[in-house]
């Protein structure tokens, strides 16, 4: 098996799926200043040569903030009505984030029924390729405000694999707030530790690790991850799961360091 410098030398086109849990504060607003330092290892990568993509959670959560509710809807009128509130925090907290760091912003809102329709996913694609070539960021969110299934399953995990997909990426990164997918239950009395490569002949390790219950205030678990992970790997790309919320995670994993949880073919 190749070590990760290895598996990593060579990636150029990245995806970034960042979770709610990581992007938010305590009290359920933008973390502004950890879009701040995401924005600038987004920029250095580019520096590097790397053309990357974000596809982002946040917005149900930042309308519930600006709107002053305790908890989320749980009724899908209600998430999708929050959602139109909490984008347009979301998408300033991340325009004003990359233009201190030096890079413009596009947003790209799409549904599942986007991808599957071969004319709109070719549109979608010609779109964020278009983007890159201009150096810009393309952010990408769930158009919730219309979105069915998607806004009730995943947090967009699914979706990020949708994107790395179509968009032929080489690596697909899954920041949450934990430090990858561990060896057991990290609430169990069995120690646990973070399993620090999988590949497909031992996938099935994983299970006794896997939380199926999302955190506080997202909608996904760890098993829409490892799922949006397999199918990254199942695509000819690979994938980590890590805490986005580690001090300049993306060019310590794309440096190589033994962080998170790597999936590769072999």
């Amino acid at each position: 098996m190749k070590n990760r410098k290895e598996y990593l030398k060579d990636v150029k086109r990245i995806v970034v799926k960042v979770g709610t849990n990581v992007l938010t504060k305590d009290d359920g607003d933008v973390n502004t200043k950890w879009i701040n330092d995401f924005a600038k290892q987004i920029c250095s990568l580019m520096e590097l040569g790397k053309e990357v993509i974000v596809v982002t959670s946040g917005a149900i959560g930042a309308g519930c903030h600006l709107l002053g509710l305790n908890e989320r809807p749980r009724d899908l009128i209600g998430k999708q009505a929050i959602a139109a509130v909490g984008q347009t925090r979301l998408m300033r907290a991340y325009k004003d984030a990359f233009n201190r760091a030096g890079a413009p912003v596009g947003q790209i809102l799409l549904t599942y029924d986007d991808l599957d329709s071969r004319l709109r996913s070719k549109n979608a694609t010609n779109t964020i390729n278009a983007l890159l070539k201009m150096k810009v960021v393309p952010i990408i969110n769930e158009n919730d405000t219309v979105a069915v299934e998607e806004i009730k399953f995943g947090e967009n995990d699914y979706l990020s694999a949708l994107v790395s997909e179509f968009m032929n990426a080489d690596l697909l990164f899954l920041l949450t707030d934990v430090d990858g997918v561990f060896d057991n239950p990290p609430d169990s009395e069995l120690e646990a530790q973070v399993i620090s490569s999988v590949c497909k002949k031992n996938w099935a390790n994983l299970e006794l690790g896997i939380s199926e219950e999302p955190g506080e205030k997202g909608s996904g678990g760890m098993i829409t991850k490892v799922q949006a992970a397999r199918s990254a790997v199942n695509h000819g790309g690979i994938a980590v799961i890590t805490n986005g919320k580690t001090d300049n995670i993306l060019e310590r994993v794309i440096s190589g360091e033994e962080i998170g949880t790597l999936f590769t073919e072999e």
